[in-house]
Formats: C-alpha cells, sequence, structure tokens
C-alpha cells in the first residue's frame, strides 16, 4: 500500500500555539486531547480530506460523462 507523508514546517517556537489550537479544535465536553491524540485527530481530518476531495472530482466527472450521452429526444 502507498502512503503520502505529508511534512508541516512552521518557525520555532510556534509548535505551542499550534499544539494548543489543534486541541482546543477537537476538545469534546471538557475532554482535552493529549498532543498525540491531537495530532492523530488532524491525520485523520487530512485522510478525509483526501477522500472526500477525490469523491467529489470522480462524481463530477461521471456526472459531465453521463450527461454528454444523453440526447433529446426527437419527439413532434
Amino acid at each position: 500500500m502507498a502512503t503520502f507523508n505529508l511534512v508541516v514546517t512552521y518557525p520555532d517556537g510556534e509548535g505551542t500555539r499550534i499544539m494548543n489550537a489543534l486541541k482546543s479544535h477537537w476538545t469534546v465536553n471538557g475532554v482535552v486531547p493529549s498532543n498525540a491524540e491531537a495530532v492523530e485527530m488532524l491525520r485523520q481530518a487530512v485522510v478525509a480530506n483526501v477522500k472526500n476531495i477525490v469523491f467529489k472530482e470522480e462524481r463530477d466527472a461521471a456526472v459531465v460523462a453521463a450527461a454528454a450521452g444523453v440526447t433529446e429526444v426527437g419527439a413532434t
């Protein structure tokens, strides 16, 4: 199975700010995720977005292709 390895680069000193924002974003009912959990949630969000983008692009292409094959009925 193939994988993407994505790297997020940020300035020195911004790691705490980023982790705090991620943890805040995924806090549910006062339960704050750990750093590892927040990073995993970010990974899962990226995977979900990739799936969604592929699905939408392929669906839109299929709709265009299907519509191109439909012609008007020659009724009078």
